[in-house]
């Protein structure tokens, strides 16, 4: 399924490409339109220009079709301009592109540009120099290009137009080079062709040629022949182009009559021919006239075309943004319902979040009560074990002991159980001792924390591992409760250092200073990964950290694998 967005982005792109295709074709057919009106009225330079500015937009876009067409209108344009040197590089050009889109009629039709240049100039060449021989490579040329499109595309769909007019050309060749029969022969074809288009006009103008041809080697019947048979085709003589040709045939015919010594049927003809160049002359003043009041018209006639085509353009374009805008709105209202509709289930979660959140603190501020509490009953119930111990039980054992010394004393005899009974007492007064000690040291109580650290560190000091205790300042005594929660929490340290570490030595280090306490606890073990959760959940950490954290104190651990540990822990003491 495609979503909302892709379909209206989808919809948008096309709209895009269909307006910009009409605006595209429409402004190609007036720019094609304009520059044929400019040729008709001479304006080559201007023709010239709109047609590179063309062409530059064509290579931008990279449009072959469009390409082929400018640079063969430029060749076009410079050739009827004489400048054959550039129009040549241009229909170069065109048969190179021409060759890359593997079309047939538009490389025929690139091969007959090359050709029919070539045949343009060496006939101008012929004509101003009067030297068949007058660039004769240019000649040679326009031969060899004619001769490759009858060969390899006579017989191809499409270049029937371009297969005749090479033989009108050849025919115009072969002339000059006096080939009579090649003459014939091609013109026989190019009127074979013509005729089959109904283009009365080129056969005419292949018929004057073949004619003149024959006056030139003085065969005078054949030449009357073709000009008499070719004259019932000049009856439209509105058109200037065939009533040029017909003042030419009467022309030829009256010069033919000429040679052959029959001056009455020559005159007829050329009076004729007089008259109607008299005629021509008149519609060719009827023509210029006409033509001012046309290119009034034709100038008039096109700014209002631009007028409509801009209106039409502007109408294209507020139609396009319109339905551009109704699209980019329904869009921005549908994207609106969806971010709503999104930011309702946001908000609902960051609300599911936060209860949740202030339930894991509340539950969290509760566990940490609970263990604080639990330690500081369990301290309560050490002190008070071994206050009972060394108070109570060690008092009534020593006095034990002396009633019995009594007893030994006033005996004369030595009774064996009564030694015994004391080495028993001795015993047990000893584990008593050591038990009270354990549960609570009585340094600790005594000497303070400072004293009981160090008491600590030569106790468990032994063959494997070294504990030392470092004091930057002098350590002062703290509360009771203070101090033995303080004790624990080192206790609990070291322990961990001489059961996981498998540490050399041991650091400890107490300083005081601001009203805080920190402690430093240094070990050159096997270290462990701080990352790992299993450590991060250990009970014996757990009840550290959640000790210092009911003194709003910090807690940092440092270590790596085969680098050993260092705990740092700051506790404010108010």
């Amino acid at each position: 399924m495609y979503s909302f967005k892709t379909i209206f982005n989808n919809i948008i792109f096309l709209v895009f490409i269909q307006c910009s295709l009409y605006a595209q074709n429409y402004s190609n057919k007036h720019l094609k339109d304009s520059i044929s009106v400019l040729i008709k009225k001479n304006k080559k330079e201007a023709a010239l220009k709109l047609s590179i500015d063309a062409l530059k937009y064509a290579d931008q876009n990279k449009n072959i079709e469009l390409q082929i067409y400018w640079n063969t209108k430029i060749g076009d344009i410079l050739k009827n301009n004489h400048d054959f040197k550039n129009a040549l590089d241009y229909y170069k050009y065109v048969k190179k592109l021409s060759l890359t889109t593997k079309d047939s009629l538009a490389i025929a039709k690139s091969i007959f540009n090359l050709a029919s240049l070539n045949n343009y100039e060496y006939s101008l060449a012929v004509q101003s120099l009067r030297d068949i021989n007058a660039k004769a490579n240019k000649r040679t040329k326009a031969f060899k290009h004619f001769d490759y499109l009858l060969n390899n595309f006579k017989n191809i769909k499409g270049t029937d137009t371009i297969i005749a007019k090479t033989y009108a050309n050849l025919t115009g060749l072969y002339s000059y080079t006096k080939e009579d029969k090649k003459v014939y022969a091609c013109a026989e074809k190019a009127v074979e062709y013509f005729r089959k288009f109904k283009d009365t006009l080129s056969i005419i103008g292949i018929q004057n040629n073949i004619g003149v041809t024959q006056i030139f080697n003085e065969e005078y019947n054949a030449a009357e022949k073709i000009f008499k048979e070719t004259l019932p085709l000049l009856k439209d003589t509105a058109n200037l182009k065939v009533l040029n040709y017909k003042i030419i045939y009467l022309n030829n015919l009256s010069q033919i009559y000429t040679k052959q010594e029959k001056y009455k049927q020559s005159l007829n003809y050329l009076e004729k021919s007089i008259i109607l160049e008299n005629i021509l002359e008149q519609k060719k003043h009827d023509l210029s006239i006409a033509e001012i009041e046309e290119k009034y018209s034709q100038e008039r006639k096109i700014i209002i075309e631009k007028e409509k085509s801009e209106l039409w353009q502007l109408w294209i374009g507020i139609i396009c943004l319109v339905f551009v805008f109704i699209i980019i709105f329904a869009f921005i209202s549908c994207r609106n319902k969806n971010l709503k509709s999104r930011n309702l289930n946001l908000s609902l979660i960051q609300n599911d979040l936060k209860n949740s959140n202030e339930i894991k603190k509340i539950q969290n501020e509760n566990k940490n009560k609970i263990i604080g509490a639990t330690l500081d009953a369990r301290i309560k119930e050490r002190k008070y074990i071994a206050e009972v111990l060394h108070d109570s039980v060690s008092s009534l054992l020593s006095s034990a002991n002396m009633h019995l010394q009594v007893v030994d004393k006033k005996c004369n005899d030595n009774i064996e159980e009564i030694d015994k009974s004391r080495d028993i007492i001795k015993e047990i007064s000893e584990k008593v001792r050591d038990l009270s000690h354990n549960l609570m040291p009585v340094v600790l109580l005594k000497f303070g924390l400072n004293e009981a650290t160090l008491d600590l560190c030569e106790k468990y000091t032994n063959s494997e591992i070294t504990f030392k205790l470092i004091n930057k300042d002098v350590i002062p005594r703290f509360h009771e409760d203070f101090e033995i929660k303080i004790y624990n929490i080192i206790e609990e340290i070291t322990n961990n250092i001489i059961k996981h570490s498998a540490a050399k030595n041991a650091i400890i280090t107490l300083n005081y200073s601001n009203n805080s306490l920190d402690i430093s606890i240094i070990d050159d073990g096997n270290g462990f990964d701080i990352n790992c959760t299993q450590l991060q959940c250990g009970i014996g950490l757990s009840l550290i950290k959640t000790r210092v954290k009911n003194f709003k104190g910090t807690f940092n651990i440092h270590s790596k694998i085969n680098a050993g540990t260092r705990i740092e822990i700051s506790i404010p003491v108010s």
